[in-house]
């Protein structure tokens, strides 16, 4: 029973690691970073979104009107490390809640085969 409950609470963990994280805060952060001095930078769109790729990471988009990086268009892909962590041990708490229940099984029928020999 407590292997069935560790495999849901990893899961659950895991699946809300993606739920906690805001995008545009962290592609704001980043669009932030390639701003260049006193240098005015202009993004004529931008989006940001959620990446499902085991780890938690956001996709940010940039086209640039104004500034060194005029008419560029910039696609980054930017983990984002504390969520990812829960995530990550979210995993780890299911994986050992299969692996427990896997070992409780694999006793339980050696034990009913020890018994009948």
């Amino acid at each position: 029973m407590f292997a069935l409950a560790g495999v849901a609470v990893g899961l659950i963990l895991y699946v809300a690691a993606f739920f906690i994280t805001a995008p545009t805060e962290v592609c704001m952060t980043r669009l932030t970073s390639h701003m260049t001095g006193s240098e005015a930078v202009v993004a004529t769109s931008a989006s940001a979104g959620k990446q499902w790729v085991g780890i938690v990471a956001s996709r940010c988009q940039w086209t640039f009107a104004t500034g060194p990086h005029a008419g560029a268009s910039v696609s980054e892909h930017v983990v984002e490390w504390g969520p990812s962590a829960l995530a990550i041990v979210g995993l780890v708490v299911a994986v050992a809640g299969v692996g427990s229940w896997m070992w409780f099984r694999t006793k339980h029928i050696n034990v009913a085969r020890a018994d009948r020999g």
